[in-house]
């Protein structure tokens, strides 16, 4: 092939000679070389791109040399920044390397897989904020834009507001971080008409633009551009760009105004997001406590965390009821499920709970009313519920538990321990009665109780002890150092970063100073029931195993109680009230009710003395009596203590 007929043909052509030295070089390959041809032919092809040789380029020409057969190479000139693709072809004088320039075909393929990648990530962009950040970490540097931001315009109150700012000193962020809409720059031109605003020359803008092209030209500002962010139809703001170092090609823009068009539309995925989060936030709150109770001799703190994913709401939830007689009932439960149906019933486990408690039922009725109530909804989920009736000043907690995770204790100079309890099946796992016994024990002053959902302790693919160990880890150190709100904080802070789960945590102190051991008393309200016969015979014998009480005067003490509450229950309309009192002397039981009948052993017509209970009375305890306080009985008995006894 002849010189003139390589130089007609207009393309960067080079001959290479079997021993690897130039033997022609066109005008055009001798300009991309960056040497004159004269200079390169009859120069050794390793010496000019010594940087080539070793690399796979290299391995290919000498392939195509040796083997007789045609290559094609694709590679990045550094020396002039552009692509190109080369032919090397073999002839019976060596090679023909025909280059075409290709940069702006692999300019389209890297930005094609680009915004492959910034398509993912704006697909995944939770809020506003994650698209600014999407826009000023790939979109932004994938133009090639030395700084920019996303403007988007508030009409209501008459502003734009810019977000995500990049590539600006501060002065300039905060100048145009909101402005109004009588402001003229080109992002609100590009809003108004739809259509990309472009300015190659600042200077001939400044009549128009004068404040922008005044900060833009105080940081080097050479070309900018504003492309209109419409989605659905609407035009919400517009995608800004600066450049300091060139402006913008054809398809610059085009590659722009796709780009915006992405960026539109994650920017209404994500107000749409928002909004939604925004609701079921609220529905959360509304459906939360608003307050917690000032109750005398207990600091409560409560935290709740909720998910980061709508798709995520859970039916956590916290609160604390004041009760009569200066107890308070601490409530922690998780509705199965995470979505909005599982907030609801939530909301309504929480309002039925509260209420039954309001009303004046103890733990194991309050529990087994919930689960008649959750099957009359037929929903079929189930409920985990820890109910805990703290008595601060007897320094008494009764607990019932429907299938929940043990309430811990941090005493001073103890280790964490959990609180006693006989965990019955959680809500709603079938139509039972009374499963729910409760468990009566004693707390110190100073010890901090410590409720929560399983969100607390759960981590992915790891065992749920691994999460109860960190909690009583942390729960150890905070608890010595710090207040209930300290503690509430460090918990949910400690919780697994892997976990998002729905977090309910309540942490109580109680600050009552301890009970003189020569007399110790506690109060409990009872509905008029068979089934409060036998929750007051259990809470009084734990009450008094407690109290280190004899055995067999706990027996005789559990005998009595037991037909002191049947008589009450069958005779009182109102709530009766057990009361044990535990002095240097005696323990005394006492059992109140509204009914003005007074039981005598001489009445042939009492229903205790037919069923022999009053008689059993006098035959245990070591004393008995009745007393009327004008709105109905107390009966009680006595049972002496030995001195030994305190």
């Amino acid at each position: 092939m002849s010189t003139d007929l390589l130089e007609q043909l207009g393309d960067a052509v080079t001959v290479i000679g079997f021993d690897w030295r130039y033997r022609y070089v066109s005008e055009r390959a001798a300009a991309i070389i960056g040497r004159p041809a004269a200079e390169v032919v009859g120069a050794p092809v390793w010496e000019v791109f010594p940087e080539v040789v070793g690399t796979p380029e290299h391995a290919a020409v000498v392939r195509a040399m040796e083997e007789r057969t045609a290559v094609k190479i694709v590679w990045f000139f550094d020396t002039v920044g552009r692509w190109y693709e080369q032919h090397a072809i073999p002839t019976a004088a060596g090679l023909v390397v025909v280059v075409d320039d290709v940069s702006e075909r692999e300019e389209d393929a890297r930005r094609a897989e680009q915004l492959l990648v910034v398509g993912n990530a704006l697909g995944q962009a939770m809020s506003v904020a994650d698209v600014a950040v999407v826009t000023q970490q790939k979109v932004l540097p994938l133009l090639g834009a030395a700084g920019g931001a996303l403007v988007l315009v508030d009409e209501p109150h008459g502003v734009a507001k810019t977000t995500g700012w990049v590539g600006f000193d501060d002065e300039f962020v905060r100048r145009w971080s909101e402005f109004p809409l009588t402001e003229p720059t080109p992002s609100l031109d590009a809003y108004r008409s739809g259509e990309p605003v472009i300015l190659e020359d600042l200077a001939a803008a400044r009549d128009r633009y004068p404040r922008m092209v005044e900060h833009l030209s105080s940081v080097g500002g050479v070309a900018v551009a504003a492309f209109p962010l419409i989605s659905g139809g609407a035009s919400l703001g517009a995608l800004v760009a600066h450049f300091t170092d060139r402006g913008l090609s054809a398809r610059d823009r085009s590659f722009m105004a796709t780009v915006a068009v992405m960026c539109a539309q994650a920017v209404t995925r994500a107000r749409l997001f928002d909004a939604e989060k925004r609701s079921v936030e609220a529905l959360q709150r509304h459906l939360l406590p608003r307050w917690l109770p000032d109750v005398s001799d207990v600091e409560i703190a409560v935290r709740y965390y909720a998910s980061g994913s709508t798709a995520d709401i859970g039916g956590d939830w916290f609160d604390a009821i004041p009760l009569p007689g200066g107890a308070v009932g601490l409530v922690v439960g998780d509705v199965e499920g995470h979505d909005v149906e599982a907030a609801a019933l939530m909301g309504l486990i929480r309002s039925a709970v509260r209420a039954y408690a309001l009303e004046g039922h103890p733990p194991a009725f309050i529990l087994d009313r919930a689960n008649q109530f959750l099957a009359g909804l037929h929903v079929p989920r189930l409920v985990t519920v820890s109910y805990v009736q703290l008595h601060p000043a007897e320094h008494l907690a009764i607990v019932a538990s429907a299938g929940h995770l043990p309430t811990l204790v941090a005493a001073p100079g103890q280790e964490i321990a959990e609180l006693p309890s006989e965990v019955g099946p959680p809500l709603g796992a079938w139509e039972a009665t009374l499963s729910w016994p409760e468990t009566t024990s004693t707390i110190s002053t100073d010890a901090t109780l410590t409720t929560f959902t399983d969100g607390l302790v759960e981590q992915r693919d790891a065992d749920i002890t691994l999460g109860l160990q960190r909690v009583r880890r942390t729960l150890a150190a905070a608890a010595r150092e710090g207040t209930t709100e300290n503690v509430a904080t460090a918990l949910v802070e400690a919780r697994s970063k892997g976990n998002d789960d729905d977090v309910a945590v309540l942490v109580a102190r109680v600050v009552a100073p301890e009970v003189d051991p020569s007399r110790r008393q506690v109060t409990r309200r009872l509905p008029p029931t068979p089934a409060s016969v036998f929750i007051s015979r259990r809470f009084a014998t734990q009450v008094s195993r407690l109290w280190s009480v004899p055995e067999e005067t706990t027996d005789s003490i559990e005998l009595a109680i037991s037909e002191l509450a049947t008589n009450a229950a069958r005779h009182s309309e109102d709530l009766i009230e057990v009361h044990l009192v535990h002095t240097d002397r005696c323990v005394r039981v006492a059992v109140g009710d509204s009914s003005h009948r007074m039981p005598r052993l001489d009445d042939a017509d009492d229903e205790m003395i037919a069923g022999r209970g009053l008689f059993l009375v006098e035959a245990v305890s070591d004393r008995w009596g009745v007393d009327s306080n004008g709105l109905g009985k107390t009966v009680w008995c006595e049972f002496d203590l030995p001195s030994t006894v305190v």
